[in-house]
């Protein structure tokens, strides 16, 4: 090999290292901030926040890398530090959806209500269609008495997610405490539709209409409740109290049932 090959492939190969050199680290700092929401994902918390500790080594203006040590360290129980981080992604990213979240969380646990509702329509306001955020907020308002509010929260999580349980779920049970009992049942209607086979769906059904007072079609559902889980001791309880209603207090099938609710452990 002659000097000039050798010295044009010394050459080659130096840029090559300077090359790696530049992009490692960019690479090192994604491959940390994946392998820590990894970790997020299968509750290591501690294994996150460390992964997140070096991706924000490598980038101190990663505001999502903040955002997640910050889900990290709430996972973990440290609400304080779990604040900070949020605190400082949403100074790095004013529209960083995780941190919001992350926040309302940290005020929620809190018992700071007002405040983690600020944030989750902060983040509705940047995403309307953030159907997590809507759950949570409509929860909140829920427990603040504001049932109106929590309602129109869930209404718009069915539009979003109409194939899914829990919007119905939690609008339904809101609508019962409201008394709005036909539309509760509407909601429980297409909860036993989309779940047929879960006796916790008939259940539900059940208690709107134990508490509208069509007794038999309370029956109806207790039963089907029993037919589904027979070792369910709520399912005889409730069908004996609805039949002692129905029947009298000397009701056989309502002892019956109570008898068949202690055995299962009520």
């Amino acid at each position: 090999m002659t000097s000039f090959k050798r010295k044009t492939l010394m050459l080659g190969f130096q840029s090559l290292v300077v090359l790696l050199a530049i992009s490692l680290p960019a690479e090192a700092k994604d491959d940390a901030s994946k392998i820590g929401e990894d970790l997020l994902q299968k509750v290591d918390c501690k294994g996150a926040i460390n992964q997140f500790n070096k991706a924000i080594a490598q980038d101190p203006k990663n505001a999502k890398a903040y955002a997640k040590r910050g889900e990290a360290h709430y996972c973990n129980g440290q609400t304080g530090k779990a604040l900070l981080d949020f605190n400082k992604a949403l100074r790095l990213d004013p529209k960083n959806l995780d941190a919001y979240y992350g926040r309302s969380r940290v005020y929620s646990s809190k018992n700071d209500l007002n405040s983690a509702i600020k944030d989750l329509s902060k983040a509705l306001n940047i995403s309307p269609n953030y159907i997590e955020a809507l759950g949570d907020r409509g929860m909140l308002y829920k427990s603040q008495g504001n049932f109106q509010a929590a309602v129109d929260d869930f209404t718009k999580a069915v539009v979003l997610a109409p194939k899914q349980r829990w919007p119905l779920v939690q609008r339904g049970l809101i609508l019962l405490d409201m008394k709005k009992f036909d539309e509760a049942l509407s909601d429980f209607d297409s909860i036993v539709k989309l779940d047929p086979k879960n006796f916790d769906s008939y259940e539900m059904r059940g208690k709107a209409f134990e508490k509208k007072g069509e007794l038999k079609k309370a029956v109806e559902d207790y039963t089907e409740v029993i037919k589904l889980s027979p070792d369910y001791a709520g399912g005889y309880a409730y069908r004996a109290r609805v039949l002692e209603r129905l029947e009298g207090k000397d009701s056989a099938n309502a002892k019956s049932d109570r008898e068949m609710a202690k055995k299962h452990g009520a």
